[in-house]
């Protein structure tokens, strides 16, 4: 119980220093009107006095992902994709859980740590289901453009939010807008996972265009990116996903694409699709 308390004061130590940096708090609750994409490329405000209450999911003292579930069965000679959605959870989510579950697949969602606070459980759910999450920093920020000491923190941070929230901590991260370089590679304690289908479903904000982006151009070891944030791209899902199982592939997590396929990821290298 110590441990715990200890964990909860560390995260939020972490997650209160980001406050010194330029951010907006509008730039971290997503609305479902502007989300992160094109929100946060617009917007440099001070995140000023943010208050945080950071809670314990219950449960939490082992893994929940490690619960019993449902086993699939991957064959690792059959095609296969991974799905990803970034920048939830929302209220969105539930629905694309819900579809993956209905067809025995699975995704990775790549969150937040501002969106952790009120969605432990759709998190806990995520990993109970055999989903994986990824970190995706705290805020959305160009990791690019910022300093050694808030790089640490938009990760960092993350990390322990999702752990105190699930008592897992990501194995894999994507940078926002997916912008990185050498220097910041060198710093992610973590293979960095990219896309080969990019849906731009924060753009088009259209069911169709982004179901056909992907069913016109999936090919066996692709990266799919979608949002969790709209609702366009809830219903995208409820298409896209049952129609890539009729055609024969397997939806796996980021873990298990690079796993069936003989690939060990390395930490600081970014990784795009899984080509035989």
């Amino acid at each position: 119980m110590i441990k715990k308390i200890i964990s909860v004061l560390l995260a939020l130590m972490i997650i209160l220093s980001i406050s010194t940096v330029t951010t907006n708090v509008n730039a971290i609750i997503l609305d479902n009107e502007n989300g992160v994409e094109e929100f946060t490329q617009n917007t440099k405000p001070n995140l000023g006095n943010v208050q945080y209450s950071i809670t314990e999911a219950p449960g939490t003292e082992t893994n929940a992902g490690e619960e019993e579930k449902d086993q699939r069965v991957i064959d690792p000679n059959m095609p296969m994709v991974a799905i990803t959605y970034d920048d939830g959870p929302s209220q969105y989510t539930t629905e694309i859980l819900d579809v993956l579950r209905e067809n025995n697949s699975v995704a990775t969602f790549f969150v937040l740590g501002s969106r952790v606070y009120n969605n432990e459980d759709i998190l806990n759910r995520m990993l109970e289901e055999g989903n994986q999450i990824g970190n995706h920093s705290y805020n959305h920020k160009d990791l690019t453009t910022i300093s050694d000491e808030e790089l640490y923190k938009q990760i960092k941070g993350t990390d322990d939010l999702i752990h105190i929230a699930t008592g897992y901590t990501p194995s894999v991260m994507r940078p926002p807008y997916g912008s990185t370089n050498d220097g910041v590679n060198s710093k992610i304690p973590k293979p960095i996972i990219n896309w080969s289908i990019d849906t731009l479903d924060w753009e088009n904000r259209n069911t169709e265009v982004i179901s056909n982006t992907i069913l016109e151009n999936v090919k066996d070891g692709d990266i799919i990116l979608m949002h969790d944030l709209y609702d366009s791209t809830a219903e995208a899902s409820k298409i896209v996903i049952p129609e890539l199982v009729n055609r024969g592939y397997q939806l796996v997590t980021i873990d298990e694409l690079f796993e069936y396929r003989e690939v060990t990821l390395v930490e600081g290298e970014q990784y795009y699709r899984v080509y035989k």
